[in-house]
């Protein structure tokens, strides 16, 4: 029985240094560009600060590293995330967007914010900090909200 063990427990390490050598494509981080939303419109440094630390590793192509990100099977997890949330809205892009988008968006981001569902609660669990209060989540929505007036 306790060979047994012994095996399971030597296969379950093989396995989990075995796919740290599958890499996911990660998504090369850019520099600021002139279409991004905070370079373009010039919000405040809070919500600067709000949106770089709640909104900005998933849905910009400013994406921070962290640890646990460059290890299988979460960096696969993290990778996924990260192209969700820019394929549905990517603030280094916001001013290649129709302003019907913008207005789309506003609106999108308001309810899933008020909503609980931004950021993921993965994310929150991750990085307590980026949890929302409403007086920020107002402050966010005032601000996105002006941009599409």
């Amino acid at each position: 029985m306790r060979k047994r063990r012994y095996k399971i427990v030597i296969i379950i390490i093989v396995g989990l240094i075995g796919v740290q050598f599958i890499r996911p494509n990660k998504l090369e981080n850019e520099q600021v560009n002139k279409y991004d939303i905070i370079y373009a419109n010039n919000p405040s440094k809070e919500v600067v600060t709000l949106l770089q630390s709640t909104c900005y590793d998933c849905h910009s192509n400013q994406t921070r590293e962290y640890w646990y990100s460059n290890i299988a099977p979460v960096a696969w997890l993290v990778d996924k995330d990260i192209k969700n949330g820019r394929q549905h809205l990517n603030f280094s892009d916001w001013e290649k967007y129709s302003y019907d988008q913008k207005v789309d968006y506003a609106g999108a981001i308001m309810l899933q914010m008020y909503d609980g569902k931004m950021p993921l609660k993965e994310y929150i669990w991750m990085h307590p900090e980026a949890k929302l209060a409403k007086k920020d989540q107002n402050k966010i929505t005032e601000w996105i909200n002006s941009l599409v007036e």
